[in-house]
C-alpha cells in the first residue's frame, strides 16, 4: 500500500509490482470492453475501470480502441490515486520504459481553475477526466523562455525550478524529474498564452500533433 513516508522511488516499485496483480481482472475487463465497442459505433471507444489491488492500492485500467477490429488488442493505460495530507495524488505509468508521472495535488488544483474551470466536480473526478481526455505528452528540456512563463503563471520564485516542458491534448504542462520519475507540477491552456508565448511552445506542440495523428493512421 502506498503510505505518506514512501520516497517517488518506492512508489515506481510499489505501483510496477501491483501491475502482477491485475492480470486477472485485466482480462475480466476486457471482456466488458469487446462488448462495448462491439456496440459502439463511434471511435475511438474508452472505458476505463477502477480495481483494488491485493496491496490495497487503488489502480485504474484503461481501455482505448481507435477502431472496431482493436477491440481484443486496444491500447491499455494504468494509473494509481493515493492521498496524502495535502490532498489526492495520481501516479501514472508507462509500462516500456518503467517511468512513473505524479500529479500532485496542485497540478490537480490548477487543472480545475485553468482547464476545467468547474468548481463542482470531486476531487477524484477531476483525477478521472484528466487521465480519460488525456493522450499522453511530449516532453523537452525548459530553456529560459519557458521558465519564464512559468514563473509567470505560478507566481513563484526563482529557485522553485522546472526541467521540462510538455505539450498534451488539454494544455502545457511543466515539471522536475528524479531520473525515471517524473513530477507535474502544473498546467497552463492555450488560451492562457499571449500570441508572442505561443511560439515558444509552437515546435513542441507540432510534434506532439504528429505523433497523435500517427496513433491514428
Amino acid at each position: 500500500m502506498i503510505v505518506p513516508s514512501m520516497t517517488v522511488r518506492e512508489i515506481q516499485d510499489e505501483v510496477f509490482n501491483d501491475l502482477k496483480d491485475l492480470e486477472n481482472k485485466i482480462d475480466s475487463c476486457k471482456k466488458e470492453f469487446e462488448r462495448a465497442v462491439l456496440k459502439s459505433n463511434r471511435y475511438p471507444v474508452v472505458k476505463s475501470y477502477k480495481c483494488q489491488t491485493k496491496r490495497k492500492n487503488i489502480m485504474v485500467v484503461t481501455f482505448t480502441a481507435r477502431k472496431r477490429t482493436e477491440r481484443r488488442k486496444p491500447m491499455l493505460g494504468f494509473y494509481g490515486i493515493y492521498s496524502r495530507v495535502e490532498g489526492r495524488y495520481a501516479v501514472a505509468l508507462t509500462i516500456e520504459t518503467k517511468i512513473i508521472t505524479i500529479y500532485p495535488p496542485h497540478f490537480f488544483k490548477r487543472y480545475r481553475e485553468r482547464i476545467l474551470k468547474d468548481d463542482s466536480i470531486s476531487n477524484e473526478e477531476i483525477i478521472n477526466i484528466l487521465f480519460k481526455n488525456s493522450w499522453g505528452f511530449t516532453a523537452a528540456f525548459v530553456n529560459e523562455k519557458h521558465e519564464s512563463v512559468y514563473h509567470n503563471f505560478e507566481n513563484s520564485a526563482v529557485e522553485d525550478k522546472v526541467r521540462f516542458v510538455a505539450a498534451t491534448s488539454q494544455g502545457y504542462c511543466f515539471g522536475e524529474n528524479q531520473g525515471t520519475v517524473n513530477i507535474m507540477k502544473t498546467i497552463i491552456s492555450e488560451d492562457m498564452l499571449f500570441d508572442n508565448q505561443k511560439t515558444i511552445f509552437s515546435d513542441l506542440k507540432n510534434y506532439f500533433n504528429e505523433i497523435k495523428t500517427e496513433m491514428y493512421e
